[in-house]
């Protein structure tokens, strides 16, 4: 079993929430959203401990609902919806929990990027009008996106989920303030950051992905073109192959 975290699921979720809307509300700065999703990290160490894979998962409902809120300046005629998205992005941390508590301790959160990425995939193949993608809360900072030419907009979700990956490692994880950790965690934050002001490239924008997958076409950004959102089509695919050895692993331990 995972070793907890020490601090409470009501405290984590609390932060969460907090750096949510910090990371949309101050959309000309949105750097809290590079930690806001740490907390949710901690919070899926609680469910590896329990028998069934949602318990506690509660508090990162919570805190997602209030995320997808957020991102519409808490609108509340938007409250259906972001709820739809908060239970769809939990599910993310869920199978993270029942893949572990399947395969092993091996398992680890870097699953919950491939299930969240995968998520944004298929909500930008299903109803992409009406999707809130983590890229959207950089839509004000393009110039720190201008190399996701070749990752697509939502290569920015990566990049954001990959650092509070890092910064959940750093601070929250069972063996937390290792130096290698927070090295990687500002590398992480900083280098994408820094390569980007480099550039003189256009970013992909939203609506650059969206007349992408309406069947719309824009000269220029040939490699864009090309290989559309690489990053999320590749998570997809990872994701339903580590859902299948899952699923496998589990009728052959049955019998």
């Amino acid at each position: 079993m995972a070793k907890e975290t020490s601090y409470s699921p009501l405290l984590l979720f609390a932060v969460s929430a907090l750096l949510f809307n910090g990371g949309w509300l101050m959309a000309s700065f949105p750097i809290f959203i590079f930690f806001a999703i740490s907390p949710l990290f901690a919070i899926t160490d609680r469910a590896d401990n329990t028998d069934v894979a949602w318990e506690k998962m509660e508090w990162a409902l919570f805190a997602l609902i209030t995320c997808f809120l957020a991102a519409r300046a808490f609108d509340f005629s938007h409250t259906v919806s972001s709820l739809v998205l908060a239970i769809l992005f939990t599910l993310s941390l869920i199978g993270q929990v029942w893949v572990r508590q399947m395969l092993g301790p091996r398992v680890g959160k870097i699953t919950i990027l491939f299930f969240w990425l995968a998520t944004e995939y298929l909500l930008l193949k299903a109803t992409p009008e009406n999707a809130v993608f983590l890229a959207d809360a950089l839509t004000l900072e393009p110039q720190w996106t201008r190399w996701n030419i070749h990752t697509g907009f939502l290569g920015a979700s990566c990049w954001i989920l990959l650092t509070n990956l890092f910064v959940y490692q750093s601070f929250l994880s069972k063996n937390p303030f290792q130096w290698y950790w927070i090295v990687l965690m500002v590398v992480c934050l900083t280098a994408p950051l820094a390569y980007s002001y480099t550039l003189e490239t256009t970013p992909i924008s939203r609506a650059d992905m969206m007349n992408l997958y309406s069947g719309k076409t824009r000269m220029g950004d040939v490699t864009y073109l090309a290989q559309g959102e690489l990053v999320v089509r590749t998570a997809a695919w990872l994701s339903i192959l580590i859902l299948l050895s899952t699923f496998v692993r589990n009728q052959t331990t049955k019998r």
